[in-house]
Parts: C-alpha cells; structure tokens; sequence
C-alpha cells in the first residue's frame, strides 16, 4: 500500500508544498537542510500539523473529499529525535501500555520485541537505558500498533555509532513490509538506508527519484557537496583471510574491500565509491597500489569551481562520479563516451 499526496500548509513565513507517492515498501529519505521543513512535512502527514490538500494510503481517504483523519486514526507509527517513553515505567510496561491501547495480542507484541531484540531488556528501568536502547523501544512502541506507515524524525542524531548501527539494521528490516520515510541531513544515514530520496529546499519538494539516479544527477545539489558519493549495488563474493578482503561483484567486474570478516556470498550489498577517491586514467596502469582499476565510459562533466570538475561515469549499467582538477580534465581531453579506466582508491559499504 503505497501514501499519496498533495500538501500545502504555512509554518511561519515558510510555506511548505509536497506532491509525490511513496513506494509501497522500502525506504525514502526526505533530505534537506536543517530549516528546509522536513519535519514539518512529517508532521503533516501525522495530522499534527494543519494543512491543505489531498492525502491517502491504500485507498483510504486521510484527507479530502471533506474529511481530516485525526492523529489516533491513521495507521502510521512515528518515531522522534527523542524517544517519548514513560519514566516511571519499565520497557515492558512501555510495551504494555501501548499493547492495551491499540488492543493488540501477546503474541504480537512477543514478535516485536524478538523483532526489534528488546527480550534482554524487558525489565530495564528507561532512566537506565542507552540512547540507542531507549530508540529501540520507542520503534517497537511504533511497531505494537501494526503501522501501515513509518514516519522516523532523524531517529539517529543522537546516538553513538554502535546504536546507530544497530538501529538502521532494524529500520532496514521494518522496510521490507511497509513504506518508511525517513528524515534526516546526515549524508551517511541517507547512503546507508535510502531507496528513494525526497530533496525538500524552502518548504518544498523538488525532487524525487531513486537513490542511486539522485546521487549521480549532476545538476542537483549534491554533487556540489565535498563528500559527493556514488552507491552502487554488487554482490558478494570469496573473501581473502590473508589479506582481509572481500570479493564482490559489480556486473562482470571484480571489487575488493577492506574487510575483517567475510560476507555471505551471494549476498547482494550496496557499496559507497566517494568522488574524491576516484582518479582517471586513458590506459590501464598496471604497476599501481590501487586494486580496483575498472573500465568505465564518460558520460557527462560538470564544471565545479574552483577548478573542478565532477565527471559522471558509466561502469556496466550503473553511475559513477569523479571528482578531478580542471587541468587533469583537460590534459585527458575528456568527453562523453570516451572510454578510460576509474582507479578507486577507497571502497566502503553504504
């Protein structure tokens, strides 16, 4: 069941426009600037927030046609900066509480705590919990009411690595069922969970396309950014214990990452290829101490100042970016479908 909409609210002197529909699972990420009117929108769609327009899920009918569901109606969880747990309760009456509410089973509420790995915390008192832990509790507080939609309002930007780890796991394993929107303007937390991206810019969104199409754009804002990256998918493949790296194959081309431990193979993986650490070359090098040296074609080239272009690549059938010198463009004589070879110096999962 996918969420349609057509919104338009005012929030101060900003005023807030979003048209689009979201997959009917998997995750998208509403990106943006702090100020931008994420939040906002997220709102909105919670009916916290008033607002105008069109809204439906699965053919039920949130907004139009004459009516406004209220908060307690629609079948979204939310989650927050801030977990909203009760203090005085532990996680097992925070469970508890929201299970009588919503009129829900033992039994599901068993499968959510196995879901989201709160069993070894059930007695906890919240004023005991980590960051992280306590984020865990309030998504299974959002999973109890058997939510037919997501709405996390950058659930992470308080936690240690640790916590944030654990948590996108479990996010990403909540988005094989149903749609999640996710807001959020840390870059690393977009790459690592996103299928779609919503850019939102004053109020409004102004684009909306799969995560890997919006990275690689090279007239949207984000290849403006130091940190511009490209994900790509791939699949796992042997791993090297003498060396510690792991194979992976991206269309008929061999990759190797740094890796302690091996991967599944077969598993399919998204790697991040940042623009910095991609170097361009007319003819394979063969005496180098990069591994990864793959054929690529020039599709398009950006001018970026001061003196830098971004080049966007095509590897097999997906995109690639590198970010070089306007001397080094010139010097290549670069221009689209001019076959050369990428080295990448870094390679990481998203």
């Amino acid at each position: 069941m996918s969420l349609q909409l057509a919104l338009t609210g005012q929030v101060g002197n900003l005023a807030i426009r979003a048209q689009g529909r979201l997959p009917e699972r998997g995750v998208t990420v509403l990106f943006g600037r702090s100020g931008a009117g994420k939040s906002t929108l997220l709102r909105m769609i919670a009916g916290l927030h008033p607002c105008e327009g069109a809204m439906e899920l699965g053919g039920s009918v949130w907004l139009g046609e004459g009516r406004s569901l209220p908060p307690w109606q629609r079948p979204l969880g939310m989650m927050f900066q801030k977990p909203t747990l009760f203090s005085h309760l532990d996680v097992a009456g925070n469970l508890q509480y929201v299970a009588r509410r919503r009129r829900v089973s033992d039994e599901h509420v068993q499968r959510v705590i196995a879901q989201t790995d709160l069993a070894p915390l059930r007695q906890r008192r919240v004023q005991t919990l980590s960051g992280g832990e306590a984020q865990r509790v309030a998504l299974a507080r959002a999973l109890l009411g058997k939510p037919r939609l997501l709405l996390l309002d950058e659930p992470l930007s308080a936690l240690d690595q640790t916590g944030k780890q654990m948590l996108l796991e479990l996010i990403a394993r909540c988005a094989a069922d149903i749609p999640v929107l996710y807001v959020t303007h840390d870059l690393d937390e977009l790459l690592a969970l996103a299928d779609q991206l919503w850019l939102m810019e004053q109020g409004a969104v102004v684009s909306q396309m799969p995560l890997q199409q919006a990275l690689a754009q090279l007239d949207g804002p984000l290849v403006q950014r130091q940190d511009a990256s490209a994900v790509l998918s791939a699949t796992a493949g042997r791993y090297d214990p003498e060396h510690h790296l792991q194979a992976l194959q991206l269309a008929e081309h061999g990759v190797w990452l740094p890796a302690l431990k091996p991967l599944t193979a077969g598993d399919p993986v998204r790697i991040r290829i940042a623009a910095r650490d991609v170097s361009l070359c007319l003819s394979r090098v063969t005496d180098s101490s990069i591994l990864n040296i793959l054929p690529v074609e020039v599709v398009a080239v950006r001018e970026l100042p001061p003196g830098q272009v971004m080049v966007q690549l095509r590897l097999a059938d997906q995109l690639l970016l590198a970010r070089i010198s306007s001397r080094s463009r010139q010097q290549l004589g670069l221009f689209p479908g001019q076959s050369l070879y990428a080295q990448i110096k870094a390679v990481a999962l998203a």
